[in-house]
């Protein structure tokens, strides 16, 4: 699951801000490849922990794994290599689950007024916070990650994000190939987005 679907099942625990800025921090320490040392608040470090177990179980989910496997299938049989087709089956769909989740308002605030948290002091970094104050920034001004509906912002993503794993990376004779499989991918996801909630609600034991 992607930083803005960590903040959305954060929500169902504690909406507090500093909870969903900390259900996000394990996601942008990623992000930044910055190591954060410390975190001194304890909203945030419970959203930090929902995060691990969000993963756990989000990656379990009857929905999210048949569109990763639907996604891989499909992506070799038009020619992309395995562990490519792997690697953007697995990103897409949760890119294209943050997209469908913008859709609802209250997420939207929700995010937006955790991103408006003052963080100084609470987070320790291991450059002294001014990566994460950067992305903070960037992430501000973006607002809403509604670009995520866009296949083409996907794929731009996807070709960014994979550049740092070679055996992964995105070539270039098959980036034609995703490009045109990833609107049936995002079909997919957001047809079956909201079971997929339903199946990650009962795997962390919230309430409907």
């Amino acid at each position: 699951m992607n930083f803005f679907g960590h903040a959305v099942v954060a929500g169902w625990a504690d909406e507090r801000p500093r909870h969903l800025l900390g259900s996000m921090l394990p996601d942008f320490e990623g992000m930044l490849g910055i190591r954060l040392v410390e975190v001194r608040d304890p909203q945030m470090r419970s959203g930090i922990e929902l995060h691990h177990r969000t993963d756990e179980a989000f990656h379990r989910t009857e929905s999210f794994l048949a569109f990763c496997a639907h996604a891989l299938d499909e992506l070799t049989l038009r020619g992309v290599r395995r562990g490519t087709a792997r690697a953007v089956a697995h990103i897409g769909s949760e890119l294209f689950l943050d997209g469908w989740l913008t859709r609802d308002h209250t997420h939207v605030d929700n995010y937006l007024d955790a991103l408006a948290v003052e963080a100084d002091g609470a987070l320790i970094w291991e450059d002294e916070g001014h990566a994460f104050s950067a992305l903070h920034r960037r992430l501000a001004i973006w607002g809403a990650p509604r670009d995520y509906m866009d296949p083409a912002f996907v794929l731009a993503r996807l070709s960014d994000t994979l550049r740092r794993r070679p055996a992964l990376e995105l070539l270039e004779e098959h980036s034609s190939s995703v490009e045109a499989f990833l609107p049936s991918l995002r079909e997919r996801v957001e047809n079956g987005a909201a079971e997929l909630l339903v199946e990650l609600r009962n795997a962390l034991g919230f309430k409907h």
